[in-house]
């Protein structure tokens, strides 16, 4: 039997869930499901028994309806207050040939930071090193010179929510591995390597957060999370019209369109003309215009890529960028890739998992088809699958790490092979 690898995607709304199997070259997706979350709000936990509770209740159908026996993962993350800096140091070559141990030892140099009480490191993202003044080097193993110069993209988090987050695994029988950003994970999933390049924001719009991450140059330039998604639209539904949260949530998914001029698919009639039957509070039908409830979606879309535009402003001087990508399960919402666009200025597209992990099979030389050829392939490729299964990429790119203790020392343990060309971020 291969290596086993679970990775479990914490979300505000739901748990997901991916078992794959590795096996000499091939890879295959064993499971992939999602479960109903508690215990969090805008991505941060709230009530640790809830989400210890919402983890245990899936591990235990896994088990018994699976018969898969799960013991450790990798968890991804997202609301946790995560924030990207850049740091560099250099050092002298010991005998003028770099060796992967002179680009531990600048590695090592370049995270020498001081980072206060409450913040933890999480990613470690090598970005360049430069050897006697020449720069935009990935690789200088092997390399004749005096002078090496790691540059690095640090991410930290709230320790706080890191430390939160593993109890309540660990409470529910899970072992963490470790832990990926949400944003990272997203990033890995979706975009291909001229993306990276050309300059791309990545948005992870999940039902409690917006996760972002830009590239530039092969490179991640810039990470930021939102405590708000999808659930904002659903509770303004809920008041607004005054219906329970659970009906809110049907009128979303059936008749929400962020852009309230413009039909999409099924929904071809005259907004004003048009009545749509809801449920009160009461459990009583009641009939309302479509327009008021596409009125409301829209107000808080909007509101959503607003604050993209502002994250854009932000960097604009630093980091040009040509696209956007979006995915996550808020981003299925009807029209929301056109008003991104209108908005922005900016082309736009919808971001699904099969980008990244056809491209990382390739990469790596693994048979994909055991994935592909799956009757669950189409369900799996959706955008609320993204940071699960990039979270799963990630993990298959730094390798087995769970003889190692989380930390420091993990990132250091693997960093040098991500310059071979397998990880390129």
């Amino acid at each position: 039997m291969g290596e086993i690898i679970t990775v479990i995607d914490i979300g505000t709304t739901k748990i997901a869930f991916l078992i794959a199997q590795l096996d000499l070259n091939k890879l295959d997706i064993i499971l992939l499901k999602n479960y109903p979350s508690a215990g969090l709000k805008r991505g941060r936990i709230v009530d640790m028994e809830s989400l210890t509770s919402s983890i245990r209740k899936a591990v235990q159908d896994i088990e018994e309806t699976h018969k898969i026996k799960i013991k450790k993962a990798y968890i991804c993350s997202s609301g946790s207050d995560v924030q990207g800096a850049y740091s560099d140091a250099a050092i002298k070559v010991k005998k003028k040939e770099i060796t992967e141990e002179d680009v531990n030892l600048a590695i090592d140099a370049a995270t020498a930071i001081q980072i206060t009480s409450d913040r933890q490191i999480v990613h470690i993202l090598p970005v360049e090193f430069i050897v006697d003044g020449i720069d935009g080097i990935k690789d200088p193993v092997g390399m004749k010179g005096v002078r090496l110069e790691a540059k690095v993209y640090i991410i930290t988090a709230s320790s706080s929510h890191i430390q939160n987050l593993t109890t309540c695994c660990n409470k529910a029988g899970i072992e963490v591995e470790d832990v990926v950003i949400q944003a990272v994970s997203s990033s890995e999933a979706v975009l291909s390597e001229h993306e990276k390049e050309s300059g791309t924001l990545v948005a992870d719009i999940g039902g409690g957060s917006i996760n972002i991450a830009v590239f530039y140059d092969g490179y991640l330039r810039h990470i930021s999370n939102y405590g708000i998604g999808g659930n904002h639209i659903t509770n303004d539904l809920s008041i607004g019209l005054k219906i329970p949260f659970r009906e809110a949530e049907r009128i979303k998914t059936e008749f929400g369109v962020a852009i309230p001029d413009i039909t999409f698919g099924s929904l071809k009639f005259k907004e004003k003309d048009m009545d749509i039957e809801i449920l009160g509070m009461d459990k009583q039908p009641l009939k309302i215009p479509i327009s008021v409830v596409k009125e409301i979606v829209y107000a808080r879309c909007e509101e959503m890529v607003e604050i993209l535009k502002k994250e854009i402003l932000s960097i604009s001087g630093q980091t040009p960028l040509q696209s956007v990508v979006l995915t996550g399960g808020t981003s299925l919402m009807k029209g929301f890739n056109t008003l991104t666009e209108s908005i922005l200025s900016l082309s736009a597209r919808i971001g699904r998992p099969d980008t990244g992990i056809l491209n990382l099979c390739s990469e790596m030389g693994l048979d994909d088809a055991l994935i592909t050829q799956n009757e669950q392939w189409h369900e799996w490729i959706s955008p609320e699958f993204s940071s699960a299964i990039g979270t799963l990429i990630y993990a298959l790119k730094i390798g087995d790490l769970s003889s190692q203790d989380l930390g420091i020392e993990r990132i250091f343990s693997k960093i040098t092979s991500w310059f071979k060309g397998v990880l390129k971020i």
